[in-house]
């Protein structure tokens, strides 16, 4: 059966309804994969790699007594308080830690100092202060995973206790305290960027009451226990490449957006009148079935008056009005339909067609295009 002119302006409409839908899409789906595909590779290039640490610091001390017929030897000192003046040494041990999940060249160096200090007990003010360096470890270089500083320290209290004893006692400092600071101060670096590791230089603090009668035995400590993480290796790409690769990656996903809002728009705009002229036609039957009347015969318009009325609604509020069936005739091959009603002579008739639809379609995109 040869095809009608237009069953075949139908065939052509959908045909370049469907290349431009391919275009559009494809096109706006490969601008969007490329953009994802340098965005990505943006990140990665420009990742760097991170070497995670933990640090820990520990001290320990242990109190020699004077020969003294009260306390014996094996005394537990732990959490009692000790006659200041029986007192002979602490013997001291610090224990520093540094932990890194893979190996990587660091510098390390170390001191212990002593601070003898006099405070205003009222205000914690200093009145007097001194530092002594007992240790000072020069630079040395490592790329273990694993740091460990081990100092054993024996301080002579009354070598510290009688010098602040003195200086107290001279000046009649009554409202005043006093103490010994031993403080180990370590300085890790990392070699790959000379960035310091550890966060906290004085990684322990331990302190000892001085010119008291008595001394508590639990006493103060402050110690680092921190983690994070260092750099281990840097992009090998230049930050001035990597930005042009991201603005590359923008500017094309923009276009690749675009180009998706741009293929939507026609979607919705160019819907197939066929599709419109199949949704409406199903959407009357749907609602209004039992008003109409289907007939396979096409009403002689010439014995009749005709009248044309523009909606399908029209349609239904002249039926309750006269109070006549709507007929309906579908030319199925030219997708059209005849809606009429019959009255006195008069032929009202609404036509549902493709043709109309498109018609339609393209005076609106006329408009648009003028505003």
């Amino acid at each position: 059966m040869r095809k009608t002119s237009q069953e075949k302006e139908i065939l052509k409409h959908q045909r370049r309804r469907r290349n431009n839908k391919i275009k559009l899409g494809l096109s706006s789906t490969l601008l969007i994969i490329i953009a994802i595909i340098l965005i990505i590779t943006y990140f990665n290039a420009s990742k760097n790699e991170y070497n995670n640490y933990s640090e820990k610091a520990k001290v320990n001390y242990n109190v020699e007594l004077k020969q003294n017929d009260f306390y014996p030897e094996d005394y537990d000192f732990e959490n009692n308080t000790l006659i200041a003046t029986l007192i002979n040494n602490f013997d001291i041990y610090f224990n520093y830690n540094l932990t890194l999940d893979k190996e990587q060249e660091y510098t390390y160096s170390y001191k212990i100092l002593a601070k003898t200090m006099v405070q205003n007990e009222e205000d914690n003010t200093s009145i007097y202060e001194t530092t002594e360096e007992l240790v000072n470890k020069e630079e040395h270089t490592s790329n273990s995973k694993n740091l460990n500083i081990i100092e054993n320290l024996k301080i002579n209290y009354d070598t510290y206790n009688d010098k602040i004893n003195k200086f107290v006692n001279l000046y009649g400092l009554t409202d005043s305290n006093s103490m010994l600071e031993l403080e180990m101060k370590v300085k890790v670096i990392n070699k790959y960027d000379g960035t310091q590791i550890n966060k906290e230089e004085n990684v322990m603090t331990l302190t000892i009451p001085l010119t008291t009668k008595t001394v508590d035995i639990s006493v103060g400590q402050n110690v680092v226990q921190d983690e994070g993480k260092i750099l281990s290796k840097k992009s090998e790409y230049s930050e001035e490449n990597l930005k042009y690769l991201l603005i590359i990656g923008i500017v094309v996903g923009i276009a690749g957006i675009l180009v998706l809002i741009k293929f939507i728009k026609y979607l919705f705009e160019t819907r197939s009148a066929e599709t419109m002229y199949d949704q409406q036609l199903k959407m009357i039957l749907f609602n209004y079935k039992n008003y109409i009347q289907q007939t396979n015969n096409k009403i002689n318009e010439k014995d009749y008056k005709v009248i044309q009325i523009n909606t399908f609604n029209e349609m239904i509020g002249l039926r309750d009005t006269i109070q006549s069936p709507i007929l309906m005739y579908t030319v199925e091959n030219e997708r059209k339909t005849y809606f009429m009603i019959i009255k006195d002579g008069l032929l009202y008739t609404y036509l549902l067609g493709s043709n109309e639809i498109r018609e339609e379609l393209r005076k609106n995109a006329a408009q648009k295009k003028k505003k």
